[in-house]
């Protein structure tokens, strides 16, 4: 991985200054559909977040050492790269030396709200056992609207997905990443 890892830091670091420049580009009524979306999935992040917790979910992590983010280097995708260009905050640096390029000495770099679908959405079987049965149906509940929400952002634009952002760009060939689909509307909410 070490090997490939220079390569992936500079395509990262090109698909984020394109993606920032489209996004600039973008309408105004496309940048406030995008607002209004990220609202709603940082919302269920963060209760998604709240039940991880409550089963003490972050030392259950330490102690394993992230080994689940052991290949986080294609879970960021193009909403996960919005939830810091819609804020005007550029994203933490990404070190693809590492297992996962925003996992820290501390764990992950990245806040809840802002997250990789597959990061937040994602409890080993230690952690599930220490959810009530209202919690774990609360937690699969608010994944399948969580992924809904990011459902609506691959069926807007062709650089959206579930795929990472480094494979998306990829299959692109060099097609913009926002490209709305012709029957999408920017009045349609999420």
């Amino acid at each position: 991985m070490a090997t490939l890892a220079p390569e992936r830091g500079q395509r990262w670091d090109d698909i984020v200054r394109q993606v920032g420049r489209e996004y600039q580009a973008l309408p105004a009524t496309e940048r406030t559909w995008i607002s209004l979306a990220l609202v709603r999935i940082a919302t269920l992040q963060v209760e998604l977040d709240g039940l991880f917790c409550g089963a003490s979910g972050e030392g259950l992590c330490a102690d394993c050492a992230g080994a689940c983010c052991a290949k986080g280097h294609n879970h960021a995708t193009l909403t996960t790269l919005l939830m810091f260009l819609d804020r005007d905050v550029a994203p933490p640096a990404a070190d693809f030396t590492r297992t996962c390029p925003w996992l820290g000495e501390q764990g992950c770099v990245l806040a809840a709200d802002r997250r990789p679908y597959n990061c937040i959405t994602f409890v080993c079987d230690k952690i599930e056992q220490r959810l009530t049965a209202a919690e774990l149906h609360r937690f699969y509940q608010l994944d399948r609207e969580l992924r809904a929400c990011y459902q609506a952002f691959a069926d807007r634009y062709p650089g959206a997905g579930m795929t990472g952002l480094l494979l998306r760009a990829a299959r692109l060939e060099g097609r913009s990443f926002f490209d709305c689909r012709a029957e999408i509307t920017s009045q349609e909410s999420i």
